[in-house]
């Protein structure tokens, strides 16, 4: 059983948004799933459809009234459980405990369910205390959901302060993963963070990132998560890849254990991350093409498919001018393309769409979505 925790002691970043859909799309590739509702609002309940304001929840557990299998509602939706949450939750933050077990309680408490479930979701309270501590002494990996805001960046270090000190307390290393959210990089504002975002923390910056969209807040509404409110959306397509990546690092994480510094070092690959890839790109100078640069538009989790491309930087001709080639699995879209600006869209499998690994879009006139590739001087410019 692996446990993902997802925190961030600032409100309306995502957070609750992203533990529901994560749940779900691990569900959905048939893992057995927890999600622990631990925020006294109840959201995650909500957005599942199962909030009650008389529910027993956490608070009873810890209380020691009920056992922790005796509030779980079960299948809430495909291979997803959920352990409600309720406002008196937050009288926990005042139960009397021993110093030195403050912060192991919710594990104490999961040792239980230890083998009914592959993996647990906890939705943390967006703030620091007693069951954010527990929440994450417990987690084999603490995903920090971020807004492109300065608001949404303030404190992130004082996180990771008390992540680092917690894992050293109690003897153990416990990996963290940011994941930028509310992205809406048509704005120079939004972009500006994203870099800053890349630069600050590096390679804990995943390969994902979720856009804003109105499609999140109408799957709420509805009670149901993205993947099955609107399944071909991008935002549906993001959190799929993130529940990929996090499955993946916690997979790495645990062929990791036993070796020595030295080994793990030199079989570790270099994790290039969107950031990098979408804002950094491969910056290799070319030679003159009449102004034209080469660039390479790297197009992932289509191996096998049909995909094209196409833009107005070939008048929306799929494939016209584009050369294809497949490597490790990974679609490569090569165009000698002018400096500036272009949209474009893939074709996969006959359908069009736009490339749900490029946060970068603006809206066509059919009301969905155009990819924007933003090709700089004098570089090689790796597309997601």
């Amino acid at each position: 059983m692996k446990i993902i925790t997802v925190a961030n002691q600032k409100g309306g970043c995502g957070k609750t948004t992203t533990a529901i859909n994560l749940a779900a799309c691990l569900g959905k590739k048939e893992q057995r799933v927890l999600l622990l509702d631990l925020d006294p609002q109840g959201h995650s309940s909500l957005g599942f459809g199962v909030f009650n304001e008389d529910a027993r929840d956490l608070y009873d557990v810890l209380t020691g009234e009920i056992k922790l299998e005796d509030i779980i509602l079960p299948n809430v939706f495909t291979g997803v459980d959920v352990a409600p949450a309720t406002k008196m939750l937050a009288a926990a933050e005042h139960l009397p405990v021993r110093s030195d077990e403050r912060d192991i309680q919710l594990e104490k408490h999961l040792a239980s369910i230890r083998e009914r479930y592959d993996y647990i979701v906890i939705d943390c309270p967006p703030s620091m205390g007693l069951l954010c501590f527990n929440a994450l002494t417990a987690a084999d990996l603490v995903l920090i959901p971020i807004e492109m805001s300065l608001f949404g960046m303030h404190g992130i270090d004082r996180m990771y302060e008390i992540i680092h000190q917690l894992g050293e307390r109690h003897g153990r290393d416990i990996p963290i993963r940011v994941l930028p959210t509310l992205v809406d990089s048509r704005t120079r504002l939004c972009r500006q963070f994203l870099h800053e975002v890349g630069e600050r923390f590096a390679d804990d910056v995943l390969s994902v990132m979720v856009q804003f969209t109105v499609r999140l807040k109408e799957a709420v509404r509805q009670g149901v998560p993205i993947i099955a409110y609107d399944p071909t959306s991008t935002v549906a397509v993001q959190y799929d890849r993130l529940a990929n990546e996090l499955m993946s690092a916690l997979q790495e994480n645990v062929v990791a254990v036993g070796k020595t510094e030295a080994e793990s070092e030199s079989e570790a690959r270099p994790r290039l991350t969107a950031m990098k890839r979408v804002f950094e790109g491969a910056r290799s100078r070319l030679g003159g093409h009449g102004g034209k640069q080469k660039v390479v538009l790297r197009i992932y989790d289509f191996a096998g498919r049909d995909v094209k491309l196409a833009g107005s930087f070939n008048d929306w001709r799929p494939d016209q001018g584009v050369v294809t080639r497949t490597e490790n699995g990974i679609v490569e879209k090569i165009v000698m393309l002018m400096p500036g600006a272009y949209e474009y869209r893939l074709i996969v499998d006959g359908v069009w769409q736009e490339d749900p690994s490029n946060p970068e879009q603006v809206s066509n006139y059919s009301g969905g979505f155009n990819s924007v590739l933003q090709v700089e001087e004098e570089h090689e410019t790796a597309g997601a």
